[in-house]
């Protein structure tokens, strides 16, 4: 856990003129290059001083320079004193911080605040940036892992603990029985019938009709089928299987406690369809991570149905931005996961859920539920970190681009 600075002492030019330079000087690993070359030049300010400072990748020396003013910066943005101090702690993120509307652009364009977060982990906290080139997959013996491998219920515990600790995540079949998986549907059609729009408790999005459409709701435990799954022996057994303690930190019954979510066909605008992200992508890694999401699949994970994929091996590494549509984006590992299967995966691995291919279904539809390090707490005392993605009297959940358009 990140030990908290007062921001009232922080002294942003000492940090850029002497202690981010002797830390970078210290750095044992570079950047990839392939990464290092997509970042423009963006200058950083202190809103309470109106000081900045450039960060630039210089590709003769590999590694970032750190320069005072910003005439040299293609983006500048101004951040309060106290988020700069969080996100040179890994507390806050660049999304959370466009989300939550403190980061002020000045020219430029916000997406390379994004952009450039890999970079920042890696400056501040030491935390590399996944490279592709570089990343093997292998058990304790020194043997390869298949990042595609499925497991069954009864399948040696060590081993799944082995395959979790290095790829980031495990898909176990036929762990919930088929009646089971047809009552959590039709509890699902309960919930779906429920939910309106910006009652702060759904996520919606708009398809290509300008149609509002379901995509998520946050309180699914409101239903006794659903709500049993909270604490059930049969999907405890595998959050125990990580290597730190793992609870709950909502209950059965609260928001975010049990989530259901439904992949939509065609949605045009909000968070029907998410980047590669990792889920403590709004902030609170060094205070609550490692964190972990259990899966219930009740539809099906296919790339029709709108699948979801993994960056094998990435859950301790950093990655930037990309839309799971991007040309240049990963593929990733998507298990092509039944109803009835479940996958847990930690919250730092990235992940991608791009749209269905198909415009009919079935498509995947999962119950949701959160773990983290029992220790973990929210930096700031607040609920959840996701909660800066509520609040539109429509229900409706901006994508990245569009928050980051919006300040332009």
């Amino acid at each position: 856990m990140a030990t908290a600075i007062d921001p009232d002492a922080f002294g942003f030019g000492d940090f850029h003129t002497r202690q981010l330079p002797r830390q970078l000087s210290e750095r044992s690993t570079l950047l990839p290059s392939a990464y290092a070359a997509t970042l423009r030049p963006i200058a950083i300010g202190e809103q309470e001083s109106g000081t900045r400072f450039t960060y630039r990748y210089d590709a003769e020396q590999a590694r970032i320079l750190v320069e005072p003013g910003d005439n040299a910066g293609t983006t500048v943005i101004d951040l309060p004193r106290e988020n700069f101090v969080q996100l040179t702690q890994d507390l806050e993120s660049s999304a959370g911080l466009v989300y939550g509307e403190r980061a002020k652009l000045e020219r430029g364009d916000m997406m390379d605040l994004l952009q450039w977060e890999p970079a920042f982990r890696w400056m501040f906290c030491d935390r590399p940036v996944y490279d592709p080139e570089a990343i093997e997959l292998r058990d304790s013996k020194g043997q390869p892992l298949d990042p595609a491998k499925a497991f069954a219920v009864g399948d040696d515990p060590d081993e799944m603990a082995e395959f979790l600790r290095v790829v980031g995540y495990l898909w176990v079949r036929d762990v919930i029985p088929q009646d089971e998986v047809d009552t959590l549907r039709a509890a699902g059609e309960l919930l779906r019938a429920l939910a309106r729009e910006g009652d702060q408790e759904s996520w919606w999005g708009r398809n290509e009709a300008g149609e509002s459409v379901l995509c998520r709701v946050l309180r699914a435990g409101q239903e006794p089928a659903m709500r049993a799954l909270h604490g059930d022996p049969r999907l405890e057994r595998f959050a125990a299987l990580a290597d730190v303690p793992m609870e709950h930190k909502q209950g059965p019954e609260d928001k975010d406690g049990v989530t259901l979510l439904w992949k939509q066909p065609g949605v045009a605008e909000g968070l029907g369809d998410l980047p590669w992200h990792r889920d403590c992508g709004m902030g609170g890694h060094a205070s609550m991570c490692p964190t972990a999401v259990l899966s219930v699949f009740l539809g099906p994970n296919t790339p029709e149905a709108g699948q979801i994929r993994f960056l094998p091996g990435s859950w301790e590494s950093s990655f930037p931005f990309a839309d799971g549509t991007d040309a240049a984006a990963p593929i990733g590992i998507g298990p092509p996961a039944q109803p009835g299967d479940i996958t847990f995966h930690y919250g730092d691995g990235l992940h991608v859920a791009p749209p269905p291919t198909a415009s009919d279904g079935p498509f995947r539809s999962c119950v949701l539920l959160s773990y983290a390090r029992t220790d973990g707490i929210h930096h700031l005392g607040g609920r959840h970190y996701n909660d800066v993605l509520l609040g539109s009297e429509d229900g409706q959940v901006k994508n990245m681009r569009e928050m980051a358009k919006s300040d332009d």
